[in-house]
């Protein structure tokens, strides 16, 4: 197969009046200053596909300018060259990313649609193509912004909910969190047109591997996708499996068939004796296979694709008293954060995707959960390397249309997810809708009492159980959540929880004390950046200087690490009991005026990360307590005991004067927490304590410490908190 990159050269107009079609922009030699009575832009020149926001506006993260991306679609052009001596062969054009809407001509003939922003599409246009001589491609793209909203009245007060019509979470967020002028459009991926001779892989192939029953062998199953332009073609597919580390063979075949005209399926299955198993960086080594995938016509190779696999079994163990992940049948506690670096898919690459990751390992995460978006390959291709366990989410947030036409649209893009992540061994779960039926988790809670209308239930109508069905066709072996927040659900399980932050300025972080979750995947608190950050933007610098000038920004950053550090040890120290594993959100500012990060959008670490830092890692020893010391815990969340270890602790008051010291010696068994002793003293409310606890091994070697200022001092809800919003810049303004 041969392949030329159509990535250059292109040209871009904005449909205002949206008359593009009728006017004829994708017929052969269509020139705007020539069309008498339509009122459209001039060809213009870009320099690179990525989201248009990117190439034109100044400011691509707030402004009502932004608006004007979104009110009326964009055209395409590209013109290119196929050489001569390629007559007779077939060819396709394949585009790897555009959001959100598109239609595709090729030298004035319309190829089709497609609707999403992540999965790659494709064309056949061999017979369309001018051998020798200049093509035109043509394409319409847009990403409008949503019109229906839905009028409730809540305990009697009218609340007007934004009905989202597109499976995309990177847009109508805007709590903090994505502006509401922001709408990534535009082509953002590679195009390219290959060619090929009859017969071609036409898709992601599906590898999936089985392990026996002792875990001696496993059974790798490779489902090739292929379409053939002739009836009743021959082609042969040869797969090979490769210890990705040695580059030892394992296993090969080979597989005949004939296939039909159009689209259809080869399989084969292979065999790995003893394999070696993908883990979680904490728990082994993330073992991979290389499987190179061939059609061959004969000897003649007719395409080849290689792609990279996991070993390993992933399971859900769901009851009203647990959700607990397993990894290779073991228990696994999941350290988790939330990630979602960017409003901009396409401003992300393979080295800011290592330096996010790398630093999530460095603080102790094993795992991440992909909020609301869909990240570029490299991302899971790094996960799955670096050994970070993936819960992926769905692009459908919050309110959706709960009609049979909108659920096909959204099952059809939960589908194209699946079909391009499956082969992922660090995925270990999908969750198809985050944070659906508030309302009716507000009446459950008691926060609300009557919903009216009452809303169509996505939980139990649609699209809820439709996606379900499609993700069991597709991937039948893997955990999912079905709609994440939905604690009590049985296909779900998980919990999001905000005391002391988005809850509301009457509650605290400590008042989790006690608290049993069976499986938290979202809290923290929002925090700005430093001065030196914000002053990089203006507008956001100034809407903040009072609060600057006041010392509230130190103050809010403080607040941030203090509730981080409360909830992670919370969850350390209620382990299985029922905390299974929690997920911090969100590891970096997805943007420079959202602040729910450890890290600022450009990099620069908050406070909070200390969090981590000190929480976070697989071994740790851990103070309970809320406004008093309860008790001493250590927490091993790895696979190998530690016999004859010691717990060494000191208590100083703010004068550095020792109060209280101890020592205890305690046996870790693997993947445990363990009540090491009670840990109590009179406290007295006008001293400033510091207390000390180290882990050590029988040799001595320090295994984890863990400092504690002020402990029983805890910083209040900062006032203003949640409260205020400034929807022209998208962020929090806390309460100034």
């Amino acid at each position: 197969m041969q392949e030329y990159k159509l990535c250059d050269g292109w040209q871009v107009l904005q449909d205002v009046k949206d008359c593009g079609e009728k006017a004829a922009i994708f017929s052969t030699g269509w020139n705007p200053t020539n069309s008498p009575g339509q009122v459209i832009s001039e060809w213009e020149a870009i320099d690179r596909l990525t989201h248009l926001q990117l190439l034109f506006a100044d400011q691509p993260y707030f402004g009502r300018e932004l608006r004007s991306f979104n009110e009326s679609p964009w055209w395409y052009k590209n013109e290119f060259r196929v050489p001569d001596e390629t007559k007779g062969e077939d060819a396709v054009l394949r585009f790897e990313g555009v959001d959100y809407y598109c239609r595709v001509w090729l030298n004035g003939q319309f190829l089709g649609g497609h609707e999403g922003y992540f999965a790659p599409f494709e064309f056949e246009v061999g017979r369309l193509l001018q051998r020798g001589a200049v093509n035109t491609l043509i394409v319409k793209v847009w990403s409008p912004w949503d019109r229906d909203e839905t009028d409730y009245k809540v305990d009697g007060m009218p609340c007007r909910m934004t009905v989202h019509e597109m499976m995309k979470g990177t847009y109508e967020h805007s709590d903090g969190f994505i502006q509401r002028d922001v709408n990534p459009v535009g082509i953002w991926g590679d195009v390219s047109l290959r060619l090929y001779k009859n017969v071609r892989i036409a898709g992601v192939p599906t590898v999936c591997a089985e392990l026996s029953a002792d875990r001696s062998a496993a059974e790798v199953k490779a489902t090739v996708p292929v379409s053939a332009r002739v009836d009743k073609s021959k082609a042969t597919l040869r797969c090979s499996i490769f210890d990705a580390c040695t580059g030892a063979k394992v296993d090969g075949g080979s597989a005949e068939q004939t296939l039909p005209e159009g689209k259809s399926e080869i399989g084969l299955s292979l065999s790995v004796a003893q394999p070696k198993l993908w883990n979680t960086w904490d728990r082994g080594d993330p073992n991979l296979y290389t499987v190179k995938i061939g059609v061959y016509n004969g000897d003649d190779c007719l395409e080849e694709q290689t792609c990279r696999i996991g070993i390993r079994t992933a399971e859900i163990v769901r009851t009203p008293e647990e959700t607990t992940f397993l990894l290779n049948g073991k228990k696994i506690f999941l350290r988790g954060t939330s990630y979602f670096p960017d409003v901009y898919v396409s401003r992300m690459s393979r080295e800011q995707y290592r330096r996010d990751l790398t630093e999530m390992i460095r603080v102790g995460c094993n795992a991440v959960r992909v909020h609301v978006h869909v990240a570029k390959p490299e991302f899971y291709e790094l996960c799955d390397e670096l050994g970070i366990s993936v819960i992926q989410d769905s692009d459908l947030n919050w309110v959706c249309p709960t009609t049979e036409a909108f659920t096909e649209r959204a099952v059809r893009i939960f589908g194209d997810m699946i079909a391009k992540l499956r082969n992922h061994p660090s995925i270990i779960c999908w969750v198809c809708m985050n944070e659906p039926d508030l309302w009716m988790m507000g009446i459950q809670m008691g926060i609300m009492k009557k919903v009216e209308p009452m809303p169509v239930s996505m939980m139990s109508e649609m699209p809820g159980p439709q996606l379900v069905a499609e993700l069991k066709k597709l991937d039948p072996d893997r955990p999912y959540i079905k709609g994440s927040i939905q604690n009590f659900d049985p296909e779900s399980g998980d919990i999001h929880n905000y005391y002391g932050s988005l809850i509301g300025e009457q509650t605290h972080y400590t008042d989790i004390y006690g608290m049993p979750e069976k499986l938290n995947t979202e809290f923290g608190f929002d925090a700005p950046a430093g001065e030196e950050s914000l002053r990089k933007v203006p507008e956001i610098y100034n809407r903040l200087r009072a609060l600057m000038k006041a010392g509230k920004v130190e103050e809010l950053q403080y607040y941030q690490y203090r509730l981080l550090k409360y909830y992670i040890e919370h969850y350390r120290i209620m382990k299985y009991r029922p905390c299974s594993g929690y997920f911090q959100f969100l590891f970096t500012d997805i943007c420079p005026q959202s602040f729910y990060g450890v890290y600022d959008w450009w990099g620069v670490l908050k406070l909070g990360l200390k969090a981590m830092e000190e929480s976070n890692g697989p071994l740790g020893v851990f103070m309970e307590y809320k406004d008093k010391p309860v008790a001493i815990w250590v927490v091993n969340d790895l696979p190998e005991t530690y016999a004859g270890c010691v717990v060494e602790w000191t208590v100083t008051d703010g004068a550095g004067k020792l109060l209280l010291d101890g020592r205890k010696t305690v046996d870790l068994s693997e993947d445990c927490a363990v009540r090491l002793c009670d840990f109590a003293f009179d406290v007295d409310a006008s001293e400033t304590y510091r207390i000390c606890f180290d882990l050590k091994d029988g040799e001595g070697n320090r295994l984890a410490r863990n400092v504690y200022d002020n402990a029983f001092r805890h910083p209040a809800h900062p006032k203003g908190h949640p409260g205020d919003m400034s929807h022209e810049l998208g962020m929090r303004v806390f309460g100034t």
